[in-house]
């Protein structure tokens, strides 16, 4: 019987040790790629809201946009499709992540011209906190303007692609 605990005991050690880490720590190389915003979650009061994300659209159009991000520069590519509610648009982007120091990381972006220089009315930086990042899927928290307050969203993402193509 004594055989039987000890057996059960080194089981629960040997697995109890062996945990399996799906998100990592954020690099501009983990980044690397063509992602996919596969949803776009409002967090806390339920209800429905428009919110013009990132001074660009209404957040509905943010879901199947395609962000490309190239490490090496920062620059990339931020796409919103063609849909009954969204034209068609393409952003090119200047990029990278800021550690604020409290042990989290941001995304960062502005919007750059053909020859990545600031765009006229769009001469703002954005910030996005990494809150998940694994190397298929990512989440990021957006803090909005809804009604003159802030308002937190939820920004999923899925990597399409390990190709970098602006």
């Amino acid at each position: 019987m004594k055989k039987y605990y000890f057996g059960i005991m080194v089981l629960l050690f040997v697995s109890g040790c062996s945990v399996t880490q799906t998100s990592y720590e954020p690099s501009k190389k983990s980044l690397e790629g063509t992602w996919e915003v596969t949803n776009v979650r409002f967090i806390g009061d339920s209800g429905l809201y428009k919110v013009n994300l990132f001074d660009l659209v209404d957040s509905e159009c943010f879901k199947g946009s395609e962000w490309v991000l190239i490490p090496d520069n920062g620059s990339g590519k931020l796409t919103i499709l063609n849909s009954d509610l969204c034209e068609n648009t393409i952003n090119k982007i200047q990029w990278s992540l800021h550690e604020p120091g409290d042990g989290t990381f941001q995304f960062q972006f502005k919007y750059v011209g053909t020859t990545n220089n600031e765009v006229g009315n769009l001469n703002r930086g954005y910030r996005s906190k990494i809150s998940d990042l694994n190397a298929s899927s990512m989440k990021m928290n957006v803090i909005a303007d809804v009604m003159g307050k802030p308002f937190e969203l939820e920004m999923t993402f899925d990597k399409t692609s390990e190709e970098i193509n602006l």
